[in-house]
């Protein structure tokens, strides 16, 4: 499992920045972003000077694909709760908010701590974090690439009206392959029908109104995003088994 926590730890922690569009286009964001995941991946095998030099390693390979992904038109755009300053400090107050509502609910300080040292330190929990990070956003630019080629082509075709909400469909993307990878990891990938049927429901109007060329889009990234997010469920479920 150490072996796990070093390549799928190492990877994700680069990774992640570049597939987080508020944080990959900074350095000042994407460094924080890799350093804290590759904290959490590698603390177990810390303090040993292997693992310290990769934590380090990790935020500077970020910042480097950060410097490219500046020009990349093609990639996804932020929503915009990610965009206003207000957004990038209420996520941070909300999530520190909850670790104190968590440990004045424990009235121990110590078995707080002992709490949060457990579960870094837990494999499975790691590998249920990592799982979900890489079907949802890691996944999320898998698809994003797949798509560059046709998303070019149908711009042409649909100009602003395609280009309109893309923050909204990496939202609508986002939760597609949570949900999809969170029923696969339960056992329940009946649960993923249910994702796509409602995913298909909400855009049947705009399949009616376009022209053949966007249902072709519209499967293409329907289908490589469920096989993304099912693959990694399996993947998982496997390892926790």
């Amino acid at each position: 499992m150490d072996l796990l926590r070093v390549v799928v730890g190492a990877g994700i922690s680069v990774l992640l920045s570049y597939s987080l569009p508020w944080a990959r286009h900074t350095w000042w964001r994407a460094a924080p972003v890799a350093l804290a995941f590759g904290l959490y991946a590698l603390a177990p095998l810390l303090p040993g000077w292997a693992p310290v030099l990769l934590v380090l390693a990790c935020p500077a390979i970020a910042v480097a694909l950060a410097r490219l992904a500046r020009g990349d038109e093609s990639a996804q755009t932020s929503p915009s709760l990610f965009n206003d300053r207000r957004g990038l400090v209420l996520w941070p107050l909300g999530a520190l908010a909850a670790v104190c509502v968590v440990g004045a609910l424990l009235h121990d300080a110590s078995g707080f701590a002992a709490l949060v040292v457990r579960l870094v330190g837990d494999d499975r929990v790691f590998v249920v974090v990592s799982g979900f990070i890489l079907a949802t956003f890691i996944g999320g630019e898998v698809v994003t690439h797949l798509l560059r080629p046709f998303t070019k082509a149908l711009d042409k075709e649909e100009g602003e009206e395609m280009r309109s909400l893309k923050g909204a469909g990496a939202v609508v993307g986002w939760l597609e392959r949570s949900l999809i990878y969170a029923f696969v990891l339960i056992g329940r990938p009946e649960g993923a029908a249910l994702v796509v049927a409602v995913k298909a429901l909400a855009r049947f109007p705009d399949l009616r109104a376009h022209q053949k060329g966007f249902a072709e889009y519209f499967m293409i990234g329907t289908l490589s995003s469920l096989g993304v997010a099912a693959f990694v469920g399996f993947a998982a479920r496997t390892i926790l088994s």
